[in-house]
Parts: structure tokens; C-alpha cells; sequence
């Protein structure tokens, strides 16, 4: 059981998560031409808070994470809102393969810095994307460590733009843009949140 399942029952009540994933939802959608018939993947997308955001403006989303308590979670929400175009996918994309050529758009929010190798993943949303599709991914900007109480499965203390644009240089993206695109307050610190888009 990962950590992850112990603290899915509970995942939603925190505000300044809830308002993370409200600001990164609106960060995709103000700055990518989301549309009606795309089919998107939500990779790390746990309780479904940036999923269910996105979900109004898009066909279909793929909800992929390697939590079953946070699938549990979601599937419910997903029942109880009476919504057909959200699929729970039990994966871990650091292990399992994607197909090719699936989505149009790839998002995740608050999930890299548990990924341990970036670039072998990065690679391989980047394959599953369409030819001209989008990826938008949020994450804590570089962070000293004291984000999370336990750095437990954390592999990385964030990422500098420099750091996630070199990235996304490397696997050739186009159109690159980074922005903060939130400020997480606790601990009495300031944390921002950068939104990194690029095409493929």
C-alpha cells in the first residue's frame, strides 16, 4: 500500500491544494486552444482535482495514477457527478508502456518531483502525444526541501524554469512557455508553482 493510499480519504480537504489545481486548470486553459473533441491524459492525476477541472472542456480524460486509493477516490467522485468522460487507469508510467499517438493534450500537476528519471518519462508522454499536440505540466518551483514534512518518495526539491525548459528542449518541444502560475503559503514560506507548455 503506498502512502498515497492512506492519505487518498483525505486528499480533497485541503484548500490550498484544491486552489492549486483550480489555478493550474485555468493556466491550461487560458493558454492552450483546448477543444471540444480532444482526448487528454492526467499522468500522477490521484483524487482527480486538475482532471475534473479540465474535464468540461475536453471529449474524453484518461486519469492515470499508481494509487489505487486515489483511483478509489476518484471513481467515486466520478459516480457521484454523474460524469462519462473520465477514465480511472490504474498505471505507473515509470514501469508500464504508453500507447502512441493517443492524445492531444498531456497534463499533470504536482507529480514530477516524485518521478525519479524526468527525461525517460517526459520521453515517453511525449510519444504518446499526437503529432501538434500539447503538453502542460505544474510543479513546485526549486524548493529547499521543506515542502513536504516527509520526503519520502520525493526525488526531486522541485525544478528551476532553466532546469524543466532544458527539458523540454532536449526532447524537442515547440512553443515552449513557462509561468508561475501559483504561490503555495505554508510553512511560512512562499512556494510557486510553475506551469511548463510545449508542443509537440
Amino acid at each position: 500500500m503506498s502512502v498515497f493510499d492512506e492519505l487518498a480519504k483525505n486528499w480533497d480537504e485541503k484548500p490550498l491544494r484544491v486552489e492549486n489545481a483550480r489555478r493550474i486548470g485555468q493556466g491550461i486553459i487560458d493558454n492552450i486552444p483546448v477543444d471540444k473533441n480532444w482526448k487528454v491524459m492526467d499522468f500522477g492525476a490521484g483524487t482527480g482535482l486538475l482532471t475534473f477541472y479540465i474535464q468540461p472542456y475536453v471529449k474524453e480524460i484518461d486519469a492515470i495514477d499508481n494509487s489505487k486509493g486515489m483511483l478509489e477516490v476518484l471513481q467515486e467522485k466520478v459516480r457521484k457527478a454523474g460524469v462519462s468522460n473520465i477514465n480511472p487507469v490504474f498505471k505507473d508510467l515509470e514501469k508500464d508502456e504508453l500507447g502512441s499517438e493517443e492524445y492531444d493534450l498531456v497534463v499533470s500537476s504536482m507529480t514530477l518531483h516524485h518521478i525519479k528519471d524526468v527525461e525517460s518519462l517526459l520521453r515517453k508522454l511525449k510519444k504518446s502525444l499526437k503529432e501538434g499536440g500539447y503538453i502542460a505540466i505544474a510543479d513546485l518551483e526549486e524548493e529547499e526541501g521543506d515542502f513536504h514534512s516527509d520526503n519520502k518518495g520525493v526525488y526531486h526539491f522541485g525544478f528551476s524554469k532553466e532546469k524543466m525548459r532544458g527539458y523540454f528542449e532536449k526532447l524537442g518541444f515547440k512553443d515552449i512557455r513557462l509561468f508561475t502560475v501559483n504561490i503555495i503559503n505554508k510553512n511560512n514560506k512562499e512556494y510557486p508553482v510553475f506551469l511548463a507548455i510545449g508542443r509537440k
